[in-house]
């Protein structure tokens, strides 16, 4: 089953269970969020795509939107010819991060795999469909979705924070995900070589995880993703395209 855009859209995940209402934070923020642009090859077994990645401003003030669009090249189109993707909107302020909404389409005609959550802070509900049924789960200060997770993982990282654990509302279940810092090690990707931050990410229980390399010269952009399942390589991202928002210049691979 070829499910790039479901299993590597995200890099970063993790849940705990919710109780009260109320601002989130995950760690105290810089006075600005920068935006970014960056681009991945996927690598799945014989199979290759892309994954487009984005952080801009939305259109209320401390708002942004997240999106990742993944597309499958050469003869990968013929087994997965649609285009997938991920959208969250989420404020960012002196309080932290904030998820508002999320959606993912995965490409396919079936809805089994689409995802949508609406987060009521007022009331504390997240409303949650996967697929073709719908839950509402309890949320608390510092619940996250998949992709707003990403962002705060980079902003942590920033801070001079080492990263441990987020919480996450994912597919209609609240979940843990852990963090774990493997060390510091230089890696040669498509964009560049850059010196890295080495982080392994896994559910307590789960057959599967994900390794990252956040690299600090460009902002801790993740340069590369691996995701494990029983320890073996299943899919790796490959930065092709690194481009924060608030540089003059970037590296970019030859396209």
């Amino acid at each position: 089953m070829l499910t790039i855009s479901k299993n590597a859209a995200s890099i970063f995940l993790c849940a705990a269970i919710a109780a009260t209402p109320g601002p989130a934070t995950t760690a105290t923020p810089p006075p600005t969020l920068h935006g970014f642009h960056t681009v991945y090859e996927l690598r799945y077994a014989a199979l290759r795509g892309d994954a487009t990645i984005d952080l801009q401003a939305a259109d209320k003030p401390n708002e942004f939107l997240y999106s990742v669009t993944t597309r499958t090249r050469g003869i990968a189109r013929l087994l997965r010819p649609g285009t997938a993707s991920e959208v969250a909107r989420f404020r960012y302020d002196e309080n932290g991060f904030q998820p508002l909404s999320y959606r993912l389409d995965d490409g396919i005609a079936k809805a089994e795999n689409d995802s949508s959550i609406q987060f009521n802070w007022e009331t504390g509900i997240a409303t949650s469909t996967h697929g073709t049924e719908t839950v509402e789960l309890p949320i608390r200060a510092g619940m996250l979705d998949r992709l707003t997770a990403d962002i705060a993982a980079i902003q942590i990282l920033r801070n001079g924070e080492t990263l441990t654990g987020f919480d996450l509302v994912d597919r209609n279940e609240i979940r843990r995900y852990e963090f774990t810092l493997q060390g510091e090690e230089t890696i040669n990707v498509p964009a560049g070589t850059f010196k890295t931050l080495k982080y392994l990410r896994a559910r307590p229980g789960s057959s599967r995880a994900t390794l990252i390399w956040f690299a600090p010269d460009m902002e801790y952009l993740p340069v590369k993703i691996t995701q494990l399942k029983r320890g073996e390589s299943v899919i790796e991202m490959f930065a092709t395209v690194l481009e924060p928002l608030n540089r003059t210049s970037a590296a970019t691979s030859a396209r």
